[in-house]
């Protein structure tokens, strides 16, 4: 997993170079929580909403493409774990592109407005998560095809 500033993402095109492409999508669309935009080696959305507790959920990775998590508003923790570290709790499904897992956080990571992850297919990870207390996020997420 890779965490940065946003202004700082363009850095990492060299992962994939479809990276550029989708950052380029971000800020030429108006934020519509109910769309998807596609693009070129991808596709982004936009979520709004309550984190819930770090002890609940799965983990979740993804075969098919990778993922750019944006916070644009309000704050997250996410929790990673290598998925070699986890167990599988619901089977690969290529239609979601998601596999989910049980397991214990290797880290646990504040992420702010302003900031952005990257996960890549190797990256366990349970995001919208708080700690203590619930609060309020407003991202973009960006699907990567690998």
């Amino acid at each position: 997993m890779i965490i940065d500033l946003i202004e700082i993402l363009d850095e990492y095109r060299s992962i994939n170079p479809k990276l550029s492409i989708g950052l380029e999508k971000l800020n030429e669309v108006e934020i519509d929580y109910n769309k998807r935009f596609d693009f070129d080696g991808g596709y982004l959305f936009f979520q709004e909403g309550t984190t819930n507790p770090i002890d609940e959920g799965t983990f979740e990775a993804h075969k098919k493409y990778m993922d750019i998590q944006i916070v644009l508003d309000g704050s997250e923790y996410v929790a990673w774990t290598p998925i070699n570290q986890l167990v599988v709790d619901i089977e690969y499904n290529a239609e979601k592109d998601v596999v989910r897992f049980n397991g214990s956080p290797k880290e646990i990571m504040k992420i702010n407005k302003g900031m952005a992850y990257i996960c890549l297919p190797h990256d366990g990870h349970k995001a919208l998560k708080h700690i203590n207390q619930a609060t309020k996020y407003k991202k973009a997420i960006i699907k990567i095809e690998i």
